[in-house]
């Protein structure tokens, strides 16, 4: 048996609340783990989990989906021993000979306070037991090359080596629903995977317009979706809608320059109707303050004014390096650079408005058929999709 402890981390400082944040985080490792559900055991604390894998073959798959799940501070895979003197010397003795020749440091954690050695004492026990019996390591408590963690717990002694980082965060599904305006590009990924970070549960909504943009392109953004689901979790959902009759009404705009401004005006009228038709609570978009024309604060004031929810903007004081940096973590990058056009990317004008009035922008949009436009494109022109079997399928109209 192969025992993980997963380290809660923030959640145990939720108060009152604690219980519903790790409720969620273990149904959410459960969902991800669904896999391996005949395979793996459950134990929990108060401060961590424990899961007892049977089979060490898939030990590697399964830390692997663990270090992608948000509301794991850290991971170590662990011995557990009874607490006993005996046992926790043999234990740590038998770990000791398979490390690399080199310094180690005992740390010892005496939470179970009953176990009669101190912590002190202990350490002392365990060092001068792994002097004796090997002959390729030293002491070293300032630098050590290795580090023994000893933990007494009321249900037994945890024995390990390495500390894996988590994602941290809250796990995700304990801060609401979202929709996430997702371009193709570098930042609406990282806004989506940043959101997911603070317990939001993201699904997407893509514009595209055939046959201006095409296949390709939207194949693109189907990758994205599926390399930020294994971050996400399983009910999300998935819309792409098709723009092309309202971008050919936009054409009719009398001042080219507000044409990106008004565009996104749309998008964000349409996402906030599919907001209300399924209980979403925001909006996300991968923003920046100035990057381009139409994120400095006058637009950004200008096209939120239409929106009857929050837009969230987890990337507003990031600069493109940053995000490009996450983006590469997260394995998005690759794919977002792909040179397949999304619909702003293609109709942006010579010289689009930085600091656009919502006066103006009302009055541009007067006289166009845009009301009616939005209506047909949500009746008829979107496309919905969910997480089934491991892959995105189309959902059936009801």
């Amino acid at each position: 048996m192969t025992n993980i402890l997963i380290r809660y981390g923030e959640l145990t400082l939720k108060g009152q609340n604690k219980k519903l944040f790790i409720t969620k985080l273990i149904r959410n490792i459960k969902v991800k783990l669904n896999y391996f559900k005949d395979k793996i055991e459950y134990i929990k604390d108060t401060k961590s989990l424990i899961i007892s894998l049977n089979d060490s073959n898939q030990l590697d798959k399964v830390l692997g989906i663990l270090k992608n799940i948000f509301g794991i501070y850290s991971l170590s895979v662990i011995e557990v021993v009874n607490n006993n003197e005996e046992e926790i010397l043999a234990k740590t003795l038998e770990i000791a000979k398979n490390l690399t020749p080199g310094t180690f440091k005992i740390e010892v954690k005496r939470v179970e306070k009953s176990f009669k050695i101190g912590s002190q004492e202990l350490k002392i026990l365990i060092a001068s037991n792994i002097l004796t019996h090997t002959n390729h390591l030293k002491v070293n408590v300032k630098e050590p090359d290795h580090l023994i963690n000893v933990v007494l717990k009321k249900m037994g002694t945890q024995i390990f080596i390495d500390r894996i980082k988590g994602l941290k965060g809250l796990p995700v599904g304990t801060s609401g629903t979202a929709l996430s305006l997702l371009s193709g590009g570098i930042d609406s990924p990282v806004a989506s995977f940043l959101s997911m970070k603070r317990g939001l549960t993201v699904s997407y909504i893509h514009f595209m317009t055939p046959p201006h943009t095409s296949e390709k392109a939207l194949d693109k953004v189907f990758k994205l979706v599926e390399k930020l689901q294994k971050y996400n979790t399983n009910d999300f959902q998935f819309f792409v809608c098709d723009f092309s009759d309202i971008l050919t009404e936009l054409m009719h705009i009398k001042n080219e320059s507000y044409r990106i401004t008004i565009m996104r005006r749309m998008f964000v009228k349409i996402a906030n109707i599919i907001c209300q038709q399924n209980s979403f609570n925001c909006l996300l978009t991968g923003e920046s303050l100035g990057q381009v024309a139409s994120q400095t604060i006058e637009s950004i004031n200008t096209i939120n004014c239409v929106s009857n929810l929050p837009i969230i903007r987890p990337l507003i004081t990031m600069d493109k390096e940053e995000i490009i940096d996450i983006s590469k973590s997260i394995d998005t990058y690759e794919t977002s650079i792909l040179p397949f056009d999304d619909v702003c990317s293609m109709y942006v004008p010579k010289s689009p408005v930085t600091k656009p009035k919502i006066f103006v922008a009302e009055n541009q949009e007067e006289g166009l058929l845009l009301n009616e436009l939005i209506k047909h494109t949500i009746n008829n022109k979107i496309k919905t999709y969910v997480w089934k079997d491991g892959e995105l399928v189309e959902k059936e109209k009801s």
